[in-house]
């Protein structure tokens, strides 16, 4: 395949500030991406961006502009986006798997952004993105305003099995304290990756009574940071403020178990102090070996560990630290006897639905029991009790 002609470049900014613009191959700003882009924040501007520069190279491979562009264009865009067969439109632009539903619809909502924010967008499509007017009139409130998003299924997450979260603690599979406690910190509290990678030394607050006074039991607080060397980001930016002590106040505040901050311990006493002289910065994981020990560990680097781990403990598949997430918040879901409320609170949700939608079914520990007592109940057959 030739070289696209328009490609994604982090730009650096005086202070620090990071963005994620788009570029011709020639190395011209494309400013009309740029007027979308700059609406978002370095967390979601890099997504974006690279959701808008696959649709700006589409349009090239298939000879399109933005204002020959119609309503039927853009669904078959996404029909090829997500691998839905019919109605692919025009040559392959890519070259990658087809995107899920949750990746196409961020790629659905800078696409709008694009068309709506241009001066050059055919009404018609403009019009289509304001309201899908295929849709009878008492029924758009309750549809997605956005009908290039696909529709959403059922949501129902693959939970890990216990059998697979002991094998990875077997001996020989964890090859060093720093693996032993992400494992230990993504099993026990579902960290998302990106906010377990850019925690720091002030947001660990790991000792009962803590002087933020937040919380009586020990804890972290998950802020966001976009100048993490390491360049991880927690997915939910909440406000967060450093005390004047210099505590980190705010943000999602999350109880830890003895056994994340006894790991936290034997990874800071073993690997960390042997490699403090190296470390210029206050990210909590880092490197501990080779050339790059001392550098704050990136969550691409926690991904090879899973891995590599995985291939040890001889696993069918590879787990991503997402899936722990989804198995942490399930089963205190149903420990708390389904109050959603509370798992929502915990986790950093921002509505309670979140948590009914993905775990409601999935985590009911009662779905069995009535099963088993419907079976028992047939006619003739036997209980297997006997």
């Amino acid at each position: 395949m030739s070289s696209k002609p328009f490609r994604v470049r982090r730009v650096l900014h005086r202070g620090g500030r990071v963005s994620y613009w788009v570029f011709s191959a020639t190395g011209e700003l494309h400013r009309r991406s740029v007027e979308v882009l700059k609406q978002y924040k370095e967390s979601s501007q890099q997504t974006y961006a690279y959701g808008l520069v696959d649709h700006l190279n589409w349009l090239d491979a298939n000879r399109l502009t933005v204002a020959s562009v119609r309503a039927d264009h853009l669904r078959l865009y996404m029909n090829a986006l997500t691998g839905q067969g019919a109605g692919v439109y025009g040559v392959a632009w890519r070259e990658r798997p087809p995107l899920s539903n949750s990746a196409a619809a961020n790629v659905a909502t800078v696409v709008k952004a694009f068309y709506l924010t241009s001066n050059q967008a055919d009404p018609s499509v403009v019009a289509w993105f304001s309201r899908d007017s295929s849709i009878p009139q008492h029924r758009r409130r309750a549809v997605t305003q956005n009908p290039l998003s696909p529709r959403r299924g059922s949501a129902r997450p693959r939970f890990l099995p216990d059998e697979i979260v002991t094998a990875l603690f077997e001996p020989g599979v964890l090859t060093s304290a720093r693996d032993v406690m992400v494992v230990t910190w993504l099993v026990d509290s579902g960290i998302r990756v990106g906010g377990l990678c850019g925690l720091r030394f002030p947001d660990l607050h790991l000792v009962r009574d803590h002087p933020c006074g937040q919380r009586k039991d020990p804890h972290v607080h998950i802020v966001g940071r976009d100048d993490n060397p390491n360049r991880a980001r927690a997915k939910a930016y909440h406000s967060w403020r450093t005390s004047p002590d210099g505590y980190v106040n705010d943000g999602v505040i999350r109880a830890v178990s003895e056994a994340m901050i006894g790991s936290f311990y034997a990874y800071l006493l073993d690997e960390y102090h042997p490699n403090q002289h190296l470390v210029d910065h206050e990210q909590v994981l880092i490197h501990t070996k080779g050339h790059s020990a001392g550098a704050a560990l990136t969550t691409g680097g926690v991904r090879k560990m899973l891995r590599r781990a995985s291939q040890r403990a001889d696993l069918n598949s590879y787990i991503t630290p997402h899936a722990f997430r989804h198995r942490a918040a399930a089963n205190l879901y149903a420990a708390s006897d389904f109050n959603a409320d509370l798992v929502a609170q915990e986790f950093g949700w921002s509505r309670a639905e979140q948590v009914t939608e993905l775990y409601g079914r999935s985590a009911n520990r009662h779905t069995m029991k009535y099963l088993t007592e419907a079976w028992d109940s047939i006619p003739g057959r036997p209980t297997g009790r006997d």
